[in-house]
Order: structure tokens, then sequence, then C-alpha cells
């Protein structure tokens, strides 16, 4: 229940020697905490229809390539209480309270195989937009073509969207792919001392984002939307390591 720059400390040993055995000697490896809410039997049923229906209409690579998944996440400025690690020979499944809304920027992405399109929004009294080009695309993991079909939960343009499921942050481009990478990279930068610092690391972040991981970000997708349907609609983290 210690950090390891703590227990290093105590042990008068530096750090990077500490890790390197608890990697080599010990075989233990860091597992951040993971969040998600558990789907109950009736999410289960409508992911498993959902992913069906996904697989059914966008059944070759040209199709899907053309699937636009948005989604937006909040960066904080602090990463303290998020850099929690737990060191083990296995996945312990470990779960942490955060402090509520601690100083951040919002980000809306939407991301597609070969794209993607984002909003950076900086809150100081009233939502300014700092950077981004988009058009009008629904918020919720949504698609929209020149055909006008949606993904999601209705739309003034489409009366009968394909539905999406609830709870099912597993299977979008942004959730299980993009952020992870956009705040891992933030998070390296040690200069966010403000809102602003924070808001030139995320644009930095988005910059490194190449078309090759684009491709893979969207085979990671397709892949969890495949094994969603051939499990019975059950949440896919813990299917696609």
């Amino acid at each position: 229940m210690k950090s390891t720059r703590k227990r290093s400390s105590e042990l008068g040993v530096p750090r990077s020697t500490m890790r390197n055995h608890m990697k080599k000697d010990l075989n233990v490896r860091p597992y951040r905490p993971a969040f998600w809410n558990e789907p109950s039997d009736g999410d289960m049923h409508r992911r498993y229809e959902s992913c069906r229906a996904l697989l059914g209409t966008f059944s070759n690579a040209v199709s899907r390539s053309k699937v636009l998944f948005s989604d937006e996440c909040a960066i904080y400025r602090s990463a303290r209480d998020r850099n929690v690690v737990l060191w083990s020979k296995e996945n312990p499944n470990f779960t942490q309270e955060l402090e509520h809304n601690p100083p951040h920027v919002m980000i809306w992405a939407g991301v597609t195989s070969d794209y993607y399109w984002t909003l950076l929004f900086r809150w100081t009294g009233k939502c300014g937009i700092l950077f981004g080009n988009v058009g009008d695309v629904a918020h919720t993991s949504a698609q929209r073509q020149r055909t006008r079909r949606w993904i999601g939960h209705g739309s003034p343009t489409s009366p009968a969207p394909l539905p999406w499921p609830p709870r099912s942050p597993d299977l979008t481009t942004s959730e299980n792919s993009l952020w992870g990478i956009i705040k891992g990279r933030v998070a390296a930068r040690r200069s966010n001392n403000n809102n602003e610092d924070l808001r030139r690391a995320v644009e930095d972040a988005f910059r490194t984002i190449t078309p090759k991981m684009l491709q893979r970000m969207s085979q990671r997708t397709w892949r969890r939307i495949r094994l969603c349907v051939q499990h019975q609609g059950a949440h896919t983290d813990s299917l696609d390591m």
C-alpha cells in the first residue's frame, strides 16, 4: 500500500533498481484500476443485439471505415489520484475513489479508421472552443454518412437509427484506445501547471496520432464488437487483452 517512490526511499535503493527487481525477481507488474459499470442481464442482451446489427450493417472493411465513433473525456491537470498502480503477479481488478471535479479540460473526439476530429473546451465561466473542426456529429457514439444513417438513441434526421447499447464504453474507439493514449502522453509532461499548459499538452498529444495508429484503433473496436457477439454481450475489456 506504499508508492514505489516512498518504498525506495525507505530501503535506500534507487527507484529504477527496485522496479527492475520487482519485475525480474518477483515477477510482478503494475496494474492500473479500471472503471466501468457492470452490465445487467438486460444490458448484455441489448449489447449482443446491437453488436450483431452493427456487424450485419457494416460487413466489410470499406463500410466500417466510414463509421465515426464519438465521445467526450475530461483530462485532469493533476494526475496524483489517477496515477495509482498496484504491483501484482495477476490483475487484482483494483478500484479507487477519485476527487470530485478537480481542475480539468474537456475534449470531444470523433474517430474513424482514417480520420479524427477534435474539440477542446476550457471552462472559465463559459465554454470556449480552443481547437477543432467538427460538423453536426451526434454525441452518443454515433455515425453519420451521406445516407444520414445514425447509430445511437435517435436523431432529428433518422426516425429509425441503429440502436446503441447502454454502458458500453468498451465498444467505442475513443474509450478503448484513444483516451488512454492521450492521457498517457499528457501525464508524461510534468509542466501542466495551469489549464493553458494542459491545453497545449493535449493538442501536442493529438498531433502524435498517426494513420497507422487509427487503423489499429479501428481494428480493436471491431474486434471487440465481434467478441461481444461471440460472448453473448459480455464486457470485452477482459476478453481483448
